[in-house]
């Protein structure tokens, strides 16, 4: 028994330590640069954070106008917490704000009667077969849906794949019980999240193999570059940020002192990453990725 305690330790130990590791070292300077391409679509993903949850009115709709200005084609949120009705942000008070972006797909995962809870895309281009992507899962989602851009067709799947839901206790190593590991909630919630992950990912890419046009990938994946889940979703397509980043610190996270690279821009081999960079507002625990990709 206590040789499996340790064992567990170890690993926990070891999964921080890789962690802190990544948070400075997941950027890559290009291999090359490639030239102005035919056609090019700047995408946008920006886990919200329920719309900067806990702000008031004026800063969900500052965070929107910092969104706007990043001027992307497609944008694409995950975890937008809106209200139906009240003084709080409403879905009209969003198409307001994001004018600017003719289509549009609300694709919410939790709802009732006062607010929805989910994935939103704005787009320049018009988005057709929009649907969402089955697994399971209390809150989180992936949403699909095709972007023409002039003559050609791209499958865009916008995803939010499972949390870890962890608190401040659990962040909070200090008071960790290694004689009753298996109970600890940190390590309950570690194994429960990454059990569903791994499902939700084979679906993905499901999805992709049986897509018919060039995918673009994008979203909150709650995963590391280590992970098999970003091993299983860079099989065989193209991570933005590892191949077009310049000189920047990938780092999409921040909580508690804790950062990483988790949230993605994955693309088809077809397309191909032109530029990627991670931006600094500080509206929600995530910060925002925006690739430009060519074809």
């Amino acid at each position: 028994m206590l040789r499996k305690i340790k064992i567990i330790c170890l690993s926990l130990l070891a999964i921080v330590v890789l962690w802190l590791a990544w948070s400075l070292l997941s950027h890559r300077m290009p291999w090359q640069e490639y030239s102005q391409m035919p056609h090019e679509l700047k995408v946008l993903t920006y886990n919200t954070q329920g719309m900067a949850v806990d702000k008031y009115l004026d800063t969900k709709l500052e965070m929107l106008e910092y969104i706007n200005k990043l001027d992307a084609d497609v944008v694409c949120l995950q975890e937008v917490l809106v209200y139906k009705k009240g003084d709080r942000l409403t879905l009209p008070m969003m198409r307001k704000a994001m004018k600017n972006y003719p289509y549009t797909y609300f694709d919410f995962k939790l709802y009732n009667s006062r607010r929805q809870f989910g994935n939103v895309v704005f787009s320049r281009y018009p988005l057709v077969n929009k649907e969402t992507i089955q697994f399971e899962s209390k809150a989180n989602i992936s949403s699909q849906c095709d972007i023409v851009v002039n003559e050609d067709t791209i499958r865009l799947m916008v995803n939010h794949l499972e949390s870890f839901y962890l608190n401040d206790e659990d962040l909070d190593l200090s008071d960790l019980d290694v004689s009753n590991i298996q109970e600890n909630s940190l390590v309950r919630k570690l194994v429960r999240a990454n059990r569903l992950r791994h499902d939700q990912v084979s679906v993905l890419r499901k999805a992709i193999r049986q897509s018919p046009h060039p995918v673009i990938a994008v979203g909150d994946f709650n995963s590391l570059p280590i992970s098999w889940v970003y091993w299983r979703m860079n099989l065989g397509m193209r991570d933005c940020f590892a191949e077009s980043s310049v000189g920047q610190y990938g780092s999409t996270y921040q909580r508690k002192g804790m950062s990483a690279r988790i949230d993605y821009i994955f693309t088809s081999k077809k397309l191909k990453p032109i530029s990627c960079e991670v931006g600094d507002a500080e509206y929600s625990d995530h910060y925002p990725v925006m690739a430009t990709i060519g074809w």
